[in-house]
Parts: C-alpha cells; sequence; structure tokens
C-alpha cells in the first residue's frame, strides 16, 4: 500500500472534475452492472448472475468501460458530459501497465473529434499547472502543447511504410512490414495483426517523448465506435493520446449511425467467436440510443496511467489501494 501514490491519486481526480466542472459538463454517475461489458473483440468482462424476486435470474457483467451507458443518456438528451468510472477487464489484465480494475476518465460533447482534441491540450495544461509534483524526463516538456501527427506520417516516420498505398494492396502491405521489421509476417497474419506487429516495435516507443502527442486518422478497418472520414472513408476520426511512449487515451468522432452500430457489433461477435471467445450481447437500448444522438465527440483515458506519466510511477499496481494479485503457480 502506497500512501503517497494514493494521495496523488485522489489530488488527480479532484483535478479533473475540477476542470470539467469549471468547463460546464455534467457529470454522470453510470450502473456497473450492465446487460454488455462491452464489443470490442478483445476486451473481457466480468460475468455474475442476478436472481429477481421471483427466482429468475438474469446474466450481467461489469462494464469495460461507461461508453455504452454515456451514449444512451446522450440519446436521450443530455450534451456535455464526464465520468470517472471504475471500469473492469479480465482475461489477463495485468502487468506494469494493466490492472484488472482502474479508473476511466470520459468525456462526450458536441462536435467531433477536433473539438475534443482542444479538450486534451486545455485538460493537460490545467493539470500540468496545478498538479503539484509533475515528472519530467530529460527533454520532455509539459508546457509546450500537444503535438499532432497523423498515422499516416507516424508509419512514414519511424517504419518508413506508405500506409495508404498498403490500404489498397496487401502484396505491396506485407513486402514493406517484413523490410520494415526485419522478420517473416505468417501468412495468416490480418491487416491488423501486422499493423500492431509495426506499431508495437517501431512506432509506439516513439511517440510523445518530448511533449504529449495526437496521433489520429486510423485506417477504417480499425474505426471501432467511430466516424469514417469523407469522402473517401479510408480513414476513421478516431486519434489517441501518448505521452512518454505510453498510450493514455483513445477518442472518437462518434458514430451516430445505428445500422452501421449494429454491422460493428455483429462483424466483431464472428471475430471473438473465430478466436474461440464467447460473444457478447448486443445491448438494443444502445443502439436506439446511437441514432438519436447528435453529432459527438468523445474519450477514455485510463487514469492510473495518466498518474504513471505525471509521477514517473512504473508500476500501475502502486496506484490502488489493495492491487489486485496474479496467483502464483505451484
Amino acid at each position: 500500500m502506497n500512501k503517497l501514490r494514493l494521495e496523488q491519486k485522489r489530488t488527480l481526480i479532484n483535478l479533473i472534475r475540477s476542470f470539467f466542472v469549471e468547463q460546464g459538463f455534467f457529470e454522470l454517475e453510470t450502473p456497473l452492472l450492465v446487460p454488455s461489458p462491452g464489443m470490442e473483440v478483445h476486451l473481457h468482462g466480468f460475468k455474475t448472475n442476478y436472481t429477481d424476486p421471483h427466482g429468475e435470474e438474469r446474466i450481467y457483467y461489469l462494464p469495460t468501460s461507461p461508453e455504452f451507458a454515456i451514449k444512451k443518456a446522450l440519446g436521450h438528451g443530455f450534451e456535455k458530459v464526464f465520468e470517472i468510472a471504475r471500469v473492469f477487464r479480465n482475461h489477463g489484465e495485468l502487468g506494469p501497465q494493466h490492472h484488472p480494475e482502474f479508473n476511466m476518465l470520459e468525456w462526450y460533447r458536441p462536435g467531433d473529434y477536433q473539438d475534443i482534441m482542444d479538450d486534451v491540450g486545455a485538460l493537460l495544461k490545467y493539470i500540468s499547472l496545478n498538479f503539484a509534483v509533475i515528472h519530467s524526463p530529460r527533454g520532455f516538456s509539459w508546457t509546450s502543447g500537444v503535438k499532432m501527427t497523423s498515422i499516416q506520417d507516424c508509419f512514414l516516420n519511424y517504419a518508413g511504410i506508405d500506409l495508404e498505398e498498403s490500404l489498397h494492396d496487401d502484396t505491396v502491405w506485407r513486402k514493406q512490414a517484413e523490410t520494415s521489421i526485419g522478420e517473416h509476417i505468417p501468412e495468416d497474419d490480418s491487416f491488423e495483426d501486422i499493423f500492431f506487429r509495426i506499431w508495437l516495435k517501431l512506432i509506439e516507443p516513439n511517440l510523445g517523448l518530448d511533449q504529449p502527442q495526437i496521433v489520429y486518422d486510423y485506417p477504417a478497418s480499425m474505426a471501432a465506435l467511430s466516424k469514417l472520414k469523407q469522402p473517401k472513408q479510408e480513414w476513421a476520426e478516431r486519434f489517441e493520446l501518448y505521452i512518454q511512449g505510453v498510450e493514455i487515451g483513445n477518442a472518437f468522432s462518434e458514430l451516430i449511425d445505428s445500422k452501421e452500430q449494429i454491422k460493428r457489433f455483429k462483424t466483431a461477435n464472428l471475430e471473438r467467436e473465430a478466436l474461440g471467445y464467447p460473444p457478447h450481447p448486443v445491448d438494443q437500448d444502445l443502439i436506439n440510443a446511437v441514432g438519436k444522438m447528435q453529432p459527438t465527440g468523445g474519450i477514455a483515458i485510463g487514469v492510473e496511467r495518466l498518474l504513471m506519466v505525471l509521477t514517473g510511477e512504473t508500476d500501475i499496481s502502486q496506484f490502488f489501494l489493495q492491487p489486485f494479485a496474479a496467483t502464483k503457480r505451484i
């Protein structure tokens, strides 16, 4: 139990709350028992049963994110909202940067991902001016604003790959990838598999080393819950925030097309089943709410990960009163 880290965590959460209240955001409180934990292929939820007064059982999950519940609120007329929510992720989420339960900051506002980019810059400036002790490695600045780099430029600058050309030619993609990382690419590797081989080895360690950095416009196949850029629809209006080589947040211009949303959820469940994972329930109330949302930008930021880069802590478990411990094998 690390008293200093726990005090720093409470200080940061109070600062975040103050920032958003001052900006006119409404703080939501979403449920911890939900009908679907989320629909991302590689995220796994905790499942439980509720027994009603008639003895009938219903399956519920702990949320992997408050996103679905928040979007239901947006569909019912809320606009500028935020939450610092407890979230839960199963199936191996344990390590220096991972913990099976943690705090997720999410906020949404009318507009798109560019409005969220502006919010990120303002929030980080506010924190840098008010958080008592900030870790600043040599060469890193918290006061120089946020650097903006497209995914296309990340691949060109750090891997020597023209990602846009590769989107249209799988042979070129595989050849460039093998040349860049210097290893054979298995034939059954998908586009996303290859993308992350390159990303994790050559690109991610270089991001946000001198100042916070936003990388934006992901390939359309990695859109997740984001809108596609018009008119070509080759890229998604999605960005991630990196600080000192650590992914801190993920943001979108939110998808507001119910038909497209259900299509993506069905695809995600097919991919889960192909990997041997059980499909997740589709939350129809969420689908209905998505179709009622106005154009909206949203983001999710891991609070403890942000604390890691703010304090220089290398073990995320130090920010929990009673951290989860892995079972020791005999």
